[in-house]
């Protein structure tokens, strides 16, 4: 369905719910995605942990994963688009999120002439939906789609005004460690959630184990979360506090970068 207003295609990840229900509804919380698992595995478990306290998730998917070097040769860009899709959806039905846009952009599309397109699609998402809490991957991400995915939210939401919500950064491909402004979360209590999450994206976990790769990362942040003491956790979520660059219009991703990096500085 598409509510006036609202970007792209909304469909529902449980039973069906009228939209405009969620219209600028307290408590939204919108999880930018780059392609659509990318969600899950950076923020599967903290996803699970919001709907459990009763916040209305929603995963927006700027690109539509067409373009997965895993394809058939014979299967089509269209019929792709429509597996990860539906892989998609059961991933958010099982951390319980509440539904998808799909923008279904592809990659190339985010670096050329529809790269303002797409940030005034994600803008009217920002204005539908008004959610407290966005999560976008991080600026410390190496892949060119997840950084542009990264810049067009920022554009989108420095073009709202009075509208700053919480933006944290999650990880997938790559990531900052050590640094002041991390909030680690404790997921040990959805973990399996979140591997089932993982694993229903089945054509991308059979070239690359997506889920054992990204468990053993948070594995590894709840270990060496603190320099001393016991573990107080078994898996760990990170997420990097990138307010200020909601709240700084004039502050570029590279001075930001700058900024969290000199932390590092003896």
């Amino acid at each position: 369905m598409k509510p006036h207003g609202l970007p792209g295609t909304l469909i529902p990840a449980q039973s069906p719910f009228t939209i405009t229900a969620y219209e600028q509804s307290p408590g939204n919380v919108l999880v930018v995605a780059p392609h659509p698992d990318d969600d899950v595995i950076g923020a599967g478990g903290m996803m699970a942990l919001l709907a459990q306290s009763g916040r209305a998730v929603f995963s927006l998917y700027v690109t539509d994963g067409r373009n997965s070097p895993v394809v058939p040769p014979a299967a089509g860009k269209k019929a792709v688009a429509g597996i990860r899709r539906r892989e998609a959806l059961a991933a958010l039905k099982a951390v319980k999120a509440r539904g998808a846009i799909f923008l279904n952009y592809n990659s190339q599309e985010l670096h050329d002439k529809k790269c303002s397109e797409a940030a005034k699609a994600i803008r009217e998402a920002l204005l539908f939906l008004r959610p407290e809490t966005v999560y976008v991957p991080t600026p410390f991400d190496r892949h060119p789609t997840h950084c542009a995915a990264l810049r067009l939210t920022l554009t989108a939401l420095r073009s709202i005004r009075g509208f700053t919500p919480q933006l944290f950064g999650y990880n997938v491909w790559g990531g900052v460690y050590g640094v002041r402004g991390l909030k680690a979360v404790d997921i040990s209590s959805v973990v399996k959630l979140k591997r089932k999450a993982i694993r229903m994206h089945c054509s991308q976990i059979a070239y690359k184990a997506y889920d054992e790769g990204i468990l053993a990362r948070n594995r590894y942040e709840a270990v060496f979360a603190e320099t001393h003491g016991s573990e107080q956790c078994r898996y760990v979520e990170s997420f990097l506090d990138m307010q200020e660059l909601v709240n700084n219009k004039k502050l570029g991703l590279q001075r930001f970068v700058q900024q969290v990096l000199a932390q590092y500085e003896p």
